[in-house]
């Protein structure tokens, strides 16, 4: 039996996992080829996950994610598995005609079709303009667009399956709830140019050469991250072992996992990659192999 789930992360941290290459003194992030979009590989997801877990029990790790490989050459099979974090919604700071500001998430219309598909809810195609809870004209940069608001079938459309985490739910859901614009995504592709969380980062000189002084600083990188308050979502399941299989008590510790604060990616030394995960599907998994086993219907 296939078992498919679907879970969110909201970063409450800068999260910087990096590319394939710099442009000179320049850290990228890791990029989706097709899209360009920023994201989370799975693998780093799932590496973060097994810290967690391994720290708490490494013996439930081992079951869960595979025994690492050994100085015997042997690595153990893994019986849950995790996809990439893929962008849902992305903070922006924008600019209404009034001069008010305006905080904002905002997405596109292949990001919303894809979500739908990996939640397995009904999708909708959205039109050719911008759409959003407010109607209105915003300044974005140099651009302005011009908002009409959702319908009803619209706002079914963008949201997310299961429930927040209560550290989430009585402050940023309803902030998200009254916040929101979907874009074509073209004009998200531009968007992106201006969304992504950078810092330069100077590097400290020591007092080695007579024409240095002590102190002096030069830029040594900048480094490109996604923001805080951006939402992803990821798809995982169970792909349980004839033989010693996942437990209910595996399981468990596994989703308190999911259900918290987890590191993901680089420079946790200086506080990037925290995030507040959670799963619309909670349920032990359906091993098929004991008669006790009871089917659960999947997010």
């Amino acid at each position: 039996m296939t078992d498919f789930r679907i879970g969110y992360l909201y970063s409450l941290a800068p999260i910087h996992c990096g590319g394939e290459g710099n442009l000179g003194n320049i850290l990228e992030i890791a990029r989706e080829v097709h899209t360009n979009f920023p994201y989370i590989p799975g693998s780093s997801w799932r590496g973060a996950l097994r810290d967690e877990v391994s720290n708490q029990n490494p013996d439930a790790a081992n079951v869960l994610f595979g025994k690492e490989l050994g100085s015997d050459g042997q690595m153990g099979v893994h019986q849950v598995w995790f996809g990439d974090a893929r962008l849902l919604w992305v903070p922006m700071r924008t600019m209404s005609m009034n001069g008010t500001d305006v905080f904002t998430w905002v997405s596109c219309h292949s990001l919303i079709r894809d979500h739908a598909l990996m939640a397995q809810t009904d999708g909708i195609v959205f039109p050719s303009t911008p759409v959003g809870t407010r109607a209105g004209s915003y300044m974005v940069a140099d651009a302005q667009i011009q908002v009409t608001a959702f319908n009803e079938q619209q706002k079914k459309a963008i949201a997310l399956t299961g429930t927040w985490p209560n550290s989430l739910n009585t402050a940023v859901k309803p902030t998200w709830e009254t916040n929101c614009l979907v874009l074509p995504d073209a004009d998200f592709q531009v968007l992106m140019e201006h969304s992504l969380w950078t810092q330069v980062r100077n590097k400290i000189q020591d007092e080695t050469k007579e024409e240095k002084q002590a102190g002096s600083a030069e830029v040594f990188w900048t480094d490109v991250c996604i923001p805080r308050d951006t939402i992803f979502y990821f798809t995982w399941g169970y792909n349980l072992l004839k033989t010693n299989p996942v437990t209910s008590e595996q399981h468990d510790l596994l989703i308190k996992t999911l259900q918290g604060l987890v590191q993901v990616g680089g420079q946790a030394n200086v506080g990037r990659g925290w995030a507040q995960s959670w799963v619309s599907n909670s349920e032990t998994p359906v091993s098929g192999l004991t008669a006790q086993a009871k089917p659960v219907a999947v997010a």
